[in-house]
């Protein structure tokens, strides 16, 4: 009787050895600390991606609701036409490229000139080039430069 004892006493031993520590393997103990998430096992490429791409959506998403707005708040009549063009002169100097900007620089100063008469000797810019006046005159007179300013702006 001993000996069916203790083979069932050392059974049960061996068993229970090696059921209890699937528990502790089986238990989330470390709540996601150890599975490459965490603050010490971060991957920097992956992380730099993830907020480029945030970044671009967000800079997309402004960019349609400018556009947006402006499509909604524009209208068709000449003078809100007029003013638009005078709020985005400066962003248009942002955001061309040096040679084609030189280009369009160029151009804008010899109608500014004819618009002056050829007496004109203060700074140019786009400054200048906002007065209402002005765009009246490129309106009449030179339509084709005032369509690529517009479509530069992104109209």
């Amino acid at each position: 009787m001993t000996t069916a004892f203790t083979r069932r006493a050392l059974t049960g031993l061996l068993l229970l050895s090696i059921v209890s520590p699937l528990a502790a393997f089986a238990d989330d103990h470390d709540n996601w600390r150890n599975r490459n998430r965490n603050w010490n096992h971060r991957n920097q490429k992956q992380i730099q991606k993830y907020q480029k791409k945030q970044y671009n959506n967000y800079k997309k998403a402004v960019k349609q609701r400018d556009r947006s707005y402006w499509q909604s708040h524009w209208g068709n009549n000449w003078n809100d036409q007029r003013d638009w063009y005078r709020h985005n002169f400066a962003s248009l100097q942002r955001r061309q490229a040096n040679e084609r900007q030189r280009q369009l620089e160029a151009q804008m100063r010899a109608q500014y000139l004819l618009y002056n008469n050829n007496n004109y000797n203060g700074p140019y810019g786009w400054n200048q080039y906002s007065d209402p006046r002005f765009l009246d005159y490129l309106h009449t007179r030179q339509p084709g430069l005032l369509t690529t300013i517009r479509s530069m702006i992104g109209i």
